[in-house]
């Protein structure tokens, strides 16, 4: 399940700093506390099981330090295959409209459930949010994170296996790795380099908007539909947007 939400300054532009997931992500986890008080999803280590889009404008301006949404007007995307959780979500943003986003203070204009799609066993989606896909690497002596290409041999076998673990994870289900093939032919790739706050530091990340070809499994790919692939899927990353059957 999915929703858009349209959120709105009636006084004016909103500014939006290029490096906004940790703002959004923020938002979210205050509406889940606020709808549920004892919920520990922000603090947990396993996987959180929801995902939001990039933010979208209909008129914009691009600044040295981010967008300005010259209408007043920006739109996201939050989906999860977990109902109760998706339910809390929107149920946060429905009692309390007024968030903030770098000082402004914006109303919540327009929620709307998405209809979902029928999924066959061959789909093409496109990311609403960069895929990233992280593996370690010795550099120097020393181990640490690396973040892959598309053209590294690895990338696409890690989306694969970390798809079936939260499936498997969510479900309590024995799906192999074999149960999904993800593949893309590179048609619209587009390099991101993204910076996250992670305590008093910034990590840098890059990651990909890009096509991408599920093929096996149906129910799995409703859930990566759902739930976003590869990495870091609570931060923005990995949300796809339905694009065709293949049969």
């Amino acid at each position: 399940m999915r929703f858009r939400i349209e959120i709105e300054n009636e006084d004016g532009n909103i500014f939006v700093p290029f490096n906004y997931n940790h703002l959004i992500a923020s938002v979210i986890y205050q509406r889940i506390q606020k709808v549920n008080p004892d919920s520990k999803i922000h603090s947990s280590k396993l996987f959180k099981y929801f995902t939001f889009s990039q933010i979208y404008f209909s008129k914009f301006k691009m600044t040295n330090k981010g967008f300005i949404a010259l209408d007043g007007k920006i739109s996201l995307f939050v989906s999860s295959p977990n109902n109760d959780l998706l339910k809390e979500i929107l149920q946060g943003f429905l009692s309390e409209k007024e968030i903030e986003i770098e000082g402004n203070k914006l109303s919540i204009s327009d929620i709307k459930m998405m209809d979902e799609p029928t999924f066959t066993n061959k789909v093409e989606f496109k990311t609403l949010s960069p895929i990233i896909v992280n593996s370690h690497k010795e550099i120097d002596g020393q181990i640490k994170r690396w973040d892959l290409s598309p053209s590294d041999e690895n990338f696409f076998p890690f989306i694969e296996r970390n798809l079936v673990k939260k499936y498997n994870m969510f479900y309590d289900t024995n799906l192999d790795k074999d149960s999904i093939k993800v593949y893309s032919i590179l048609k619209n790739l587009k390099r991101k380099r993204i910076s996250m706050k992670k305590g008093d530091s910034m990590h840098f990340h890059v990651c990909y908007m890009m096509d991408i070809i599920l093929e096996g499994d149906s129910n799995l790919i409703k859930f990566a539909y759902d739930c976003g692939l590869s990495n870091k899927n609570s931060m923005g990353f990995g949300m796809l947007k339905f694009v065709k059957n293949y049969y």
